[in-house]
C-alpha cells in the first residue's frame, strides 16, 4: 500500500448540501444524508420511535344482534376506517345474561355467568357473532381505534405548574393518554368535530393557546357559562370558517365542559362574541394573548356563520383582561370585541392583500407571516390604538401555520422561496445549503399546510414533517399523495442539515406521569431495545408526533434505535401463485426495488401483532421487502440470499378472514453519501487504496455491520465493490465475487487482537481508481433482513488512503 496519504475527515460539520456539484463540496459535506446527521461532530443514525399509543375511545353498544351477528363499525355507526380493541370487549346478552369478553386477545368471546356458549370478532372488520341461541340484545362497551389522522399535539396548562397537560386531536374527536391504563381516552365525550366531508385527507389542524380563568355566569349577567371557576382555560381553532354553517367554531374548556367562543346555532348564546348592532367574530385561524388581550388573526366576521366573510389579512383583539364581557347596546356600551369604543376591542388590516399565515413571538413583538411577505405587530402602549404593524420583508413569507418555529430571539418558518428566519427587525433565508429545496414541496392537497415543525431544546435541533414531491412511489396517484414523506432536521448548533424518511402529520410536546416500566410496556422482553433505567423518566417533556393512521410515537429516544410498530393492517389476502397483499391504508411507503438507489434507499417493513393460531399468524416476526400496488395495498415478498434482493414472493393459502391487530414497523436503513473526491486541482485521477472508519462498538457474541459501497465517476447505479462488478472474470458459471475488497463493515473488535473498548477503527480495503471516487455507507439488503439493521450507527472519523493515479482522460 506504499505511496497512498492519509485524508482525515474529523469532526463533521456541514452536514447535507443539495445543488452544487459534488466534486466542490468540502470533505465533511454530504450529497445525500437520509435517516443520518451531523451531532456535535460526529454522523449519528437517527433514533428509532417509540410507540405511546394509539387514539382510541369508548363506545356504547346497544343493538338487537340479528341471527346473532352485527357489525359493531357499521352498525354503531363507526368511522370506516376504525378496528376493534383488542381485550375491551364487554358486552352482556339481554335473553341468557351471559358477559361476553375476548381475555386472550385473538377474537374469540368467552362468556361467563349465563347460559351462553361464546362467540367470535372480527376486530378488522367489526363483525361480532354470539354463538347458541337466537338472537337478543346486547348491550355493553367496545373500544375502537378511529384510525383517523392526528391533527393537534396541544399543550394545556394545568394548575400546577409543573405539570401540563397534552391534548390529542385527530379530525373528530380530542383525547388525553391515560397514565394508569397506559392507553389513550376521549377527551371530555360528546363534543365533536366536523370531517367536512374531507375524509382522511381533510388538513383542519388544531391551533391552540391558554389564555385567562373560567368563571361559572358571563360577568354582569345571570347565563351559565363554565361549571367551574378561577380554572385555566385552553382555546382550539381548526380554520374551518370556509365552510359555513357546517364550520367547526373555536372552542374553550375548563377541562369539563367545551364551550364554543361563537355559537353557530344560537349566536346568542356567545354575546362576548358580537362585534357591532349585527355582526360577530365568527372564526379564526389562529389566536394569541399579547399584552393583556387576546388577538386573533385572519378572521371570519358577519350575522352569522353561513354568511360570514373572510378578513385574512385581519389582526383582532379583545378588551384588556377579559375575553368574555358580552355585547351591550348600553348604557353602558360594552363589549370585549367591539371596535368601536375606546379601549375595548378592536382591528387592525395589514396593508396587503396577502393572507395572514403563521404568527409567533420575538422578544416583547409579534411577528407574522403572510404568503410572500413578513410583518411585526409592535405595542404602542396607547388605548385608541394599542398595535401598529410594519413591513419586515416584501419577498419572504410563509406557507404552513405550523411550519414557523419558535427560538430565542428569532422566528424560523417555511416560506414560498426558502427557510426565512425573522428576529422582528430583518427577515433572511438559512437555506443556503439547500437552496432549492423548498421548491420540491408538494403544494397540491394542502401540502403548504402540512409542514409541521418543532424545535428539540435538549439536542438543539429543529424538526419540520415535509411532504416532498420526489418521495412518494410512483403508483400511488397524484391526488393520493397527501401525507408527509420526510422530516427536514435543522441542527441549529452548526447550522447543518438531513432527512429523514418517516411520515408525521403533527408534532407537540409530552409530559409522561410515570417512568417506563414493565407493566406499562406493552411489547415482549425482545423487543425492548432500550434502557429500562434511563428511557421514559416521569416527567420529562419529550417530544411526539401523530401519524395519518391515528399512532402517536415518541421521536427522541437516546437509547432506541429501532422502531416499534406505527401502521395497521386491515386486511390480508392470500394467493398461492402471487404474493400475499396486506392492506395498510394510506401507507405511505415505497416499493422495496424501486428506492435503492444512490440518492435513496430500500423500504423493509416486520409485521406483528397477528393473534397466535389465527389465520396469518406465521407472518409475525417475519422481514419483507414490499411492492406497492396502490395507496392502499402492498404486496410481501422474502429476502432471497443468492439474488441478495428481496426478490421471492410471500404465498399464503387462503384461507378463514384475518382477524385483525396486524401492525407494521419500518425497518429503516440510512444512507450517507459523499462528495465525489478527486484531484482534478492536479489534472489527476485519484486512486483509493483503503479506509480506516472510528465506529461505535457492538458486542462480539450480538455483532454488527453497514456496508460501503464505491461508486466511480458519475456511474451511481453500480457499486465497483459489490456484484456485479466485483465479479472475479474466472468464466465459471457459479458467481464468484471478490470478497478481499470488501464491502462489509463489522462493528466489533478485530479477533486478531484482544483489545476492548466502546469504539474501533474498522478498515475497508478497496483499491480503485477513478476521475471521481463517492463513498456510500448504508445497510445491504441482506444487513435490513437480518440483526445488523437493529444495531445504533455511529461514525466518529474517517481517513481515505488516496494517492494519484494517471491522467483524467478516458483515451
Amino acid at each position: 500500500m506504499g505511496g497512498y496519504k492519509p485524508l482525515p475527515i474529523s469532526a463533521p460539520m456541514t452536514g447535507l448540501v443539495k445543488e452544487r456539484p459534488e466534486f466542490l463540496l468540502t470533505n465533511d459535506a454530504f450529497p445525500s444524508l437520509l435517516n443520518m446527521y451531523v451531532f456535535r461532530e460526529k454522523l449519528v443514525r437517527k433514533n428509532g420511535v417509540q410507540l405511546l399509543g394509539r387514539l382510541q375511545r369508548t363506545v356504547t353498544v346497544n343493538n338487537n344482534l340479528v341471527a346473532n351477528s352485527f357489525n359493531l363499525i357499521s352498525g354503531l355507526p363507526l368511522e370506516p376506517t376504525a378496528s376493534i380493541t383488542p381485550g375491551t370487549i364487554n358486552l352482556v346478552g339481554g335473553t341468557d345474561g351471559s358477559t361476553y369478553t375476548d381475555p386472550a386477545l385473538d377474537g374469540v368471546l368467552v362468556a361467563t355467568g349465563g347460559t351462553g356458549t361464546g362467540g367470535t370478532i372480527n376486530y378488522a372488520t367489526g363483525v361480532i357473532t354470539i354463538t347458541g341461541g337466537g338472537a337478543e340484545l346486547i348491550t355493553g362497551t367496545v373500544d375502537y381505534y378511529p384510525g383517523l389522522p392526528v391533527m393537534g399535539i396541544r399543550t394545556r396548562e394545568l394548575q400546577n405548574s409543573a405539570n401540563d397537560q397534552t391534548v390529542f386531536f385527530d379530525q373528530v374527536y380530542a383525547y388525553v393518554f391515560n397514565n394508569s391504563t397506559n392507553s389513550f381516552n376521549e377527551f371530555i365525550p360528546g363534543t365533536t368535530w366536523n370531517l367536512h366531508a374531507g375524509g382522511a385527507n381533510a388538513s383542519d389542524f388544531f391551533w391552540s393557546t391558554n389564555y385567562w380563568v373560567s368563571q361559572t355566569t358571563i360577568p354582569g349577567t345571570a347565563t351559565p357559562l363554565f361549571t367551574t371557576a378561577n380554572k385555566k382555560l385552553f382555546w382550539v381553532t381548526n380554520n374551518t370558517g370556509q365552510f359555513g354553517a357546517l364550520a367547526d367554531p373555536p372552542r374553550i374548556t375548563d377541562g369539563v365542559t367545551w364551550y364554543p367562543f361563537y355559537d353557530n346555532a344560537t349566536p346568542a348564546n356567545t354575546p362576548w362574541a358580537q362585534i357591532d348592532a349585527t355582526n360577530y367574530l365568527v372564526n379564526f385561524l389562529s389566536m394569541l394573548p399579547f399584552r393583556g388581550r387576546l388577538l386573533t388573526f385572519n378572521t371570519w366576521e358577519g350575522i352569522s356563520a353561513a354568511s360570514a366573510s373572510n378578513f385574512s389579512n385581519r389582526i383582532r383583539w379583545s378588551t384588556i383582561g377579559n375575553p368574555f364581557i358580552p355585547y351591550s347596546a348600553g348604557p353602558p356600551a360594552m363589549g370585549s370585541w367591539r371596535d368601536d369604543i375606546r379601549g375595548q376591542g378592536g382591528f387592525l388590516d395589514i396593508p396587503t392583500s396577502e393572507d395572514i399565515i403563521s404568527v409567533g413571538f420575538v422578544r416583547d413583538n409579534l411577528v407574522i407571516y403572510c404568503e410572500r411577505s413578513t410583518w411585526q405587530l409592535r405595542y404602542t402602549g396607547r388605548s385608541i390604538s394599542p398595535f401598529q404593524i410594519e413591513k419586515v420583508n416584501s419577498e419572504l413569507g410563509g406557507e404552513g401555520p405550523f411550519s414557523a418555529i419558535q427560538f430565542d430571539t428569532s422566528l424560523v418558518g417555511i416560506g414560498d422561496k426558502g427557510i426565512v428566519e425573522c428576529d422582528s427587525y430583518k427577515s433572511e433565508r438559512i437555506d443556503i445549503k439547500i437552496p432549492d429545496f423548498v421548491f420540491d414541496i408538494k403544494t397540491t392537497n394542502n401540502g403548504a399546510f402540512r409542514v409541521h415543525g418543532i424545535r428539540d431544546f435538549i439536542k438543539r435541533l429543529a424538526f419540520w414533517s415535509i411532504p416532498l414531491s420526489d418521495g412518494y412511489d410512483p403508483k400511488v396517484p397524484s391526488a393520493s399523495q397527501i401525507y408527509p414523506n420526510r422530516r427536514l432536521v435543522y441542527n441549529y448548533e452548526n447550522d447543518s442539515w438531513a432527512l429523514f424518511t418517516d411520515t408525521f402529520t403533527c408534532f407537540g410536546n409530552f409530559q409522561p406521569q410515570s417512568g417506563r416500566n414493565w407493566l406499562n410496556t406493552k411489547l415482549p422482553w425482545i423487543k425492548c431495545k432500550f434502557s429500562w433505567i434511563t428511557s421514559q423518566p416521569a416527567l420529562i417533556p419529550a417530544i411526539l408526533g401523530g401519524n395519518q393512521q391515528g399512532f402517536v410515537m415518541y421521536l427522541i429516544k437516546d437509547d432506541v434505535t429501532t422502531n416499534q410498530p406505527s401502521l395497521y393492517i386491515s386486511a390480508i389476502t392470500a394467493n398461492t401463485t402471487t404474493p400475499t397483499v396486506i392492506t395498510v391504508p394510506n401507507h405511505n411507503l415505497i416499493s422495496t426495488s424501486g428506492s435503492n438507489s444512490i440518492n435513496n434507499i430500500p423500504y423493509v417493513i416486520e409485521i406483528s401483532g397477528i393473534p397466535t393460531g389465527t389465520p396469518f399468524d406465521n407472518l409475525n416476526g417475519k422481514v419483507f421487502g414490499i411492492s406497492v400496488i396502490d395507496e392502499n395495498n402492498l404486496a410481501l415478498y422474502k429476502y432471497n440470499s443468492t439474488t441478495q434482493q428481496f426478490s421471492d414472493g410471500q404465498l399464503d393459502v387462503p384461507t378463514t378472514p384475518y382477524i385483525g391487530s396486524g401492525v407494521v414497523t419500518i425497518r429503516e436503513n440510512f444512507s450517507i453519501v459523499s462528495k465525489k473526491f478527486n484531484f482534478m486541482d492536479e489534472g489527476q485521477n485519484i486512486q483509493l487504496g483503503y479506509l480506516d472508519i472510528l465506529m461505535n462498538a457492538t458486542e462480539s457474541n450480538n455483532p454488527g455491520a453497514i456496508t460501503l459501497k464505491v461508486f466511480l465517476d458519475y456511474n451511481e447505479n453500480e457499486a465497483t465493490n459489490t456484484l456485479p462488478q466485483n465479479e472475479i472474470n474466472d468464466y465459471s458459471p457459479v458467481s464468484n465475487p471478490d470478497t478481499f475488497f470488501n464491502s462489509v463493515i463489522p462493528t466489533t473488535s478485530s479477533s486478531l487482537n484482544n483489545v476492548t473498548g466502546s469504539k474501533f477503527w474498522q478498515r475497508v480495503i478497496c483499491p480503485t481508481r477513478g476521475n471521481f471516487l463517492t463513498l456510500q455507507y448504508t445497510f445491504s439488503n441482506s444487513q435490513l433482513a437480518g440483526n445488523e439493521q437493529t444495531k445504533d450507527v455511529q461514525i466518529d472519523s474517517q481517513i481515505l488512503w488516496i494517492r494519484k493515479g494517471g491522467r483524467l482522460t478516458q483515451i
